[in-house]
């Protein structure tokens, strides 16, 4: 009986974005920054997200590194700014 162990949410903010090549980055709270392809954003348009924007992910190892993984909006807020 292993016990799965689930990746945490993590919060973060768009920093860039490149709609005509459909792929943007997340800034973390300390800093680093996460690439995310349009596949990876859960429930929400690519085109209508904007920089700035506060955003739910997953960090996830790719083959060019880390990355953000289900890309999530909304009413999201990090512990950090309590």
């Amino acid at each position: 009986g292993d016990t799965k162990m689930h990746a945490p949410v993590l919060h973060g903010k768009v920093v860039r974005l490149f709609g005509d090549e459909g792929y943007g980055f997340i800034e973390t709270p300390d800093g680093h920054e996460l690439y995310f392809h349009r596949a990876n954003l859960s429930g929400h348009d690519f085109d209508r997200l904007t920089v700035g924007e506060e955003v739910q992910f997953l960090e996830d190892i790719g083959s060019e590194g880390y990355q953000a993984k289900r890309v999530s909006t909304g009413k999201h807020h990090s512990p950090e700014s309590e």
